[in-house]
């Protein structure tokens, strides 16, 4: 064969190549959605810039590029936007311009043209309304006035003819006496209508079509106002009518209220004051009637309605999978949080859930000086200034002299030379006790003191920082002109500071009395000391730091010793060991542990952590086992262990991962389930092999495995006809109980306990446990007197029971060792299966086991009830609790009694049971095969639908209800997008108002921080902006005696 020839040109009916179809950047649109809408006409003729319905315009953006299904979604949300934008607003008007209600689906250019035919035909309109030409007026036709019908030109004289005299008697003239006639004739006679008139009666051969030849214009208003009159007439007539209807109803509603008062004066109304004194008498007596009981305790609860909380429901109910989401993310947030308190960042950390009790009690007490105490704003008192001393010139030469005269010391003396006697007596005062006074007074200072500093204030002379401009400072007025430089201090401000040709620092002060000072040297100027508010204030600031201090420590130390919020699912039992280990110190922890490891690792976040949960589902089952064995030997543990709640918190775990995903759930309890099989049947393979004394051995399963079964009841449902979980562990506990033997009284005690576990799983689906009933039979049998009826039992795990002596003497031992006082029950304990009221306990819990037993059955057994509970009748009866060898106590006689005396009533051993009887053979009608009619279908006819095979009315009704499901999942679903977009638009506007607001905000506290920042630089900057002393500082100078002019250091 040759090579097959390249084709060039494309078959007749394909117009285009695959590789070159048109509209192939729009491959992957719907067509369904880009196409015409059925309902919308292929246009005639194409014309340019008229817009076609259905039609897509590659130019629109808007009805162009996006699918019909986009348009629509587009036009409802921009129809809610602008419903939502109106809503609760007011003076809102409606654009009714051309295209603006339509502005998503028009362009602008289609808008504009709209527009422009619109007003084109609105003029054409206008024109031709006010136009005076005719319509059937020709080129030549000229426009002309008339008057009485004449044209009013050169011609018209304007005199009256004869017959257009109106004359008295009607009869004669052409208007016959009528006035309203001849007006409209000589105002509108001879137009149109009169012309008109006049062509026709002479064109028509036939003569007149209808009507008079002879009417005019006045005759045609005539008749138009007299229909207008009489509408007018019969309107005012109804209206006087309606009004005179009113009129007699309110007559008779008068005339009816005033017989009711003859009408209720001959009835007799009960006396409500003395009905509610009779019910309150009959209250208090407790003599009231059922009704009014219930009437009562009806208005009770009605009134108690009106004082509950009122909550007005906002958001919807949240699903399994966003509760999830929110505790994870919880649950991160903590674990972020903690991490960060460890690592020492607080940032953005309130620190609400650390309590600073410990430190509300404790107290520091901060000492203050009494400089610290001394108010600043005071002026000295006379007394201290008597204290200072005074220089004076006497014979000896300067000295010292205190306020009463007496010399103290000489000037230039050091303390240190005198002997310790002085004149007059005075001992000079030391430095430190200078420094006290000093401290005493802020506003002078004594001229005796070398410094003259008090508490809180610096010496220039001592430290080298430079002060700024501003500073507060305390300075010694003009001391170089001073003697030996000691003067008086006085507040002031550093107005500028700056260095002297020889490199020393100088400074210029304005004092608050308004005098300055230029050039002080630093060892003149000392810093103010702080105020007494502003020192509490720093005390305050440094306590509150010192407690948060205490508190991020707390908090750290609590994050170093609190367990993690989110673990990693451990794929091990031994990986959770190790964790529990590390970070749990209780039993408590542990459950703690394991619910934040399951709720941090869901299936509900994330359908990937299926299979670590899955794996981590087998890893707590046996967690639960293992918890449960414990419970066997040790018991409890206490309050530190808590195995109870271990095991509580477990189910409820299991529970949780069972239903996030009931799939993987479901595996791996099956798989666990067959283990459990294995393993029981190696023990029963086993226990051929074991002899009888060994005590400790049993093939029973664990503790922890019958405790995981029970848990199992409540994790799956137990009523299905056949579970994946529930009917393999049905089956296994039937195989316990009757194959696994029984050694000792805990393997009975076992035995119950599965019994009780079958009886529970197959009550509420009324399925009879045979095995259990038979087990229960067998125990109560091992207490009879006979010994061969102790042997027999109705399953194999008794075959080898009575071999050991336990299980022998179970009716010797429990009436030895019956107590009255002691409460007997059952458990799964160790220690406490070994004590001497377990025999009694075995026996009694078999008892009521056995009447709640038929409590549950006897109602779905029918007739057969005897039957199914005969072994245990029987079991029941050979107790013989009166025997003389070994009597049973009173209290488990009366047990037994009562057991029995049960049994009876409910299986109705004393009604007789209708007799057997033969049955007839079956006829022959009853043994044939019933027929039916065939309902053929019409293969012409035939299509595939729902209702085929159905009646008239039920297709009918089945199409209804089908359609009002898909109205309603429309009419759903349109109401979701609705509210989704609506909340949605509605966030956008409160972000887009409380961005507004914050900014506003936000630029009024950055003018209030400026305003303040510029009023803090005008008093940094003292005399060039603020000025302090004036008036203030003149009126306390004058109170205080001290006005003058300085000179030598005082004032007078």
């Amino acid at each position: 064969m040759g090579k097959r020839k390249y084709q060039k040109s494309l078959p007749k009916g394909l117009p285009f190549k695959k590789s070159r179809l048109p509209n192939d950047g729009n491959a992957n649109v719907n067509p369904f959605e880009s196409a015409r809408a059925s309902s919308a006409k292929s246009p005639k003729f194409h014309a340019h810039n008229r817009p076609v319905s259905g039609r897509v315009n590659p130019n629109n953006p808007v009805k162009g590029a996006g699918s019909a299904l986009k348009r629509a979604i587009d036009n409802r949300r921009n129809g809610l936007k602008l419903a939502m934008e109106k809503n609760k607003k007011a003076g809102s008007f409606i654009d009714r311009r051309i295209g603006e209600s339509r502005k998503s689906e028009m362009t602008e250019e289609e808008r504009i043209l709209a527009r422009i035919v619109r007003e084109r035909s609105r003029r054409s309109k206008r024109i031709d309304r006010f136009s005076l030409e005719n319509d059937d007026g020709g080129a030549n036709q000229t426009l002309s006035l008339t008057h009485g019908g004449k044209v009013i030109d050169d011609s018209y004289t304007g005199k009256i003819d004869a017959g257009d005299v109106i004359l008295s008697d009607a009869d004669e003239d052409r208007y016959g006496g009528q006035l309203e006639k001849a007006d409209t004739e000589l105002h509108f006679g001879g137009g149109v209508f009169d012309r008109a008139r006049k062509k026709n009666a002479s064109n028509n051969p036939y003569g007149p079509s209808g009507g008079d030849i002879n009417e005019t214009i006045g005759d045609r208003y005539r008749s138009r106002k007299d229909e207008l009159d009489d509408l007018i007439m019969r309107k005012k007539f109804e209206k006087a009518q309606k009004a005179k209807h009113k009129e007699e109803q309110n007559e008779t509603f008068q005339d009816m209220d005033s017989n009711f008062k003859e009408l209720a004066a001959l009835l007799s109304f009960r006396d409500k004051e003395k009905d509610k004194k009779t019910q309150l008498e009959a209250k208090k007596l407790g003599t009231q009637s059922t009704e009014d009981k219930e009437m009562d305790d009806w208005e009770k609860e009605m009134k108690g309605y009106l004082f509950e909380r009122k909550v007005k429901a906002t958001d919807r109910t949240k699903t399994s999978e966003e509760i999830a989401k929110e505790e994870a993310e919880r649950l991160h947030e903590l674990e972020t949080k903690r991490l960060a308190r460890m690592n020492g960042d607080f940032d953005n950390d309130d620190l609400s859930d650390i309590s600073d009790d410990e430190n509300s009690g404790r107290r520091k007490k901060v000492k203050v000086s009494k400089s610290l105490q001394h108010n600043p704003d005071e002026l000295d008192s006379d007394e201290e200034e008597s204290n200072e001393l005074e220089t004076r010139f006497t014979a000896d030469g300067l000295v010292y002299v205190d306020s009463d005269g007496r010399v103290v010391k000489k000037v230039g003396e050091d303390e240190g030379s005198h002997d310790g006697n002085f004149e007059g007596g005075v001992e000079p005062s030391s430095h430190d006790d200078d420094d006290e006074i000093l401290g005493a007074s802020e506003d002078d200072a004594s001229v005796d003191s070398d410094d003259g500093l008090s508490s809180g204030e610096e010496d220039m002379c001592l430290t080298s920082a430079t002060l700024e401009a501003g500073t507060k400072i305390k300075g010694k007025y003009l001391a170089d002109q001073q003697f030996e430089g000691k003067g008086k201090w006085y507040k002031g401000q550093i107005t500028k500071c700056y260095t002297d040709e020889a490199g020393n620092t100088r400074y210029d002060v304005e004092y608050d009395d308004g005098d300055t000072e230029e050039g002080m040297k630093p060892e003149n100027i000392r810093r103010q000391k702080a105020a007494n508010d502003e020192t509490k204030a720093l005390a305050e600031k440094k306590k509150k730091m010192s407690q948060l201090q205490e508190k991020r420590q707390k908090a750290k130390d609590k994050a170093r010793t609190e367990i993690p919020y989110v673990f990693e699912a451990p794929t091990t039992l031994e990986a959770l060991h190790d964790v529990i280990g590390t970070y749990a110190a209780t039993g408590n922890d542990a459950s703690l542990i394991i619910e934040r490891i399951h709720k941090a690792n869901s299936v509900r976040l994330d359908k990937r952590n299926k299979e670590k949960m899955q794996n981590f589902c087998d890893v707590l089952l046996r967690r639960f086992i293992g918890v449960g064995d414990a419970l066997y030997k040790a018991g409890n543990g206490g309050i530190e262990l808590e195995r109870y709640s271990q095991l509580d918190s477990l189910s409820r775990t299991l529970y949780a991962m069972a239903q996030d995903s009931p799939d993987s759930a479901g595996a791996v309890w099956l798989r666990r389930i067959g283990i459990f099989q294995n393993a029981h049947a190696k023990r029963l393979r086993d226990s051929e092999l074991i002899g009888i004394d060994d005590d400790e051995y049993t093939a029973w399963p664990s503790t922890g495995t019958m405790l995981l079964l029970r848990a199992m009841g409540h994790i799956f449902p137990v009523t299905d006809k056949r579970h994946i979980v529930i009917t393999p562990s049905l089956i296994l506990l039937g195989q316990i109980i009757g194959q696994t033997p029984i050694r000792s009284c805990s393997d009975i005690i076992r035995g119950i306990y599965c019994s009780s576990l079958m009886i529970e799983f197959t009550r509420e689906a009324q399925r009879l446990p045979t095995e259990a009933l038979s087990f229960l039979a067998g125990v109560i049998n091992l207490y009879s007197d006979d010994e061969e009826i102790s042997v027999r039992s109705p399953v194999p795990s008794f075959s080898s029971a009575l071999k050991f002596h336990d299980v022998k003497q179970l009716r010797k031992n429990m009436i030895e060792s019956f107590d009255d006082e002691t409460e007997y029950s059952l458990s799964l304990e160790r220690n406490k299966m070994a004590t001497n009221a377990t025999p009694v306990a075995i026996l009694l819990s078999t008892l009521r086991l056995v009447e709640k037993s038929t409590d549950y059955f006897c109602q779905s057994m029918g007739d057969a009830q005897r039957e199914v509970f005969d072994q245990m009748t029987k079991a029941v009866l050979n107790l013989n609790p009166a025997n003389k060898r070994s009597k049973f106590p009173k209290a488990v006689t009366h047990e037994v009694r009562m057991t029995a005396e049960a049994l009876h009533q409910k299986l109705k051993i004393d009604e007789a049971r209708r007799p057997l009887q033969r049955r007839s053979a079956a006829k022959a009608s009853e043994m044939a095969i019933k027929t039916l009619a065939p309902r053929m279908e019409d293969p012409n006819n035939y299509s595939m639908s729902k209702d085929k095979g159905k009646t008239r009315m039920q297709a009918e009704r089945d199409k209804l209800r089908r359609e009002y499901r898909r109205e309603h999942k429309a009419v759903s679903r349109e109401l979701r997008l609705d509210a989704s977009f609506i909340e949605s638009e509605r966030r956008k506007q409160k972000d887009l108002a409380d961005t507004k607001a914050r900014q506003a905000r936000n630029r009024n506290y950055a003018w209030l921080e400026q305003e303040q920042a510029t009023m803090n630089q005008q008093v940094a900057q003292g005399g060039g902006l603020l000025k302090g002393g004036g008036i203030g500082a003149a009126r306390s100078k004058a109170r205080s005696g001290k006005v003058g002019i300085k000179k030598g250091g005082k004032i007078r």
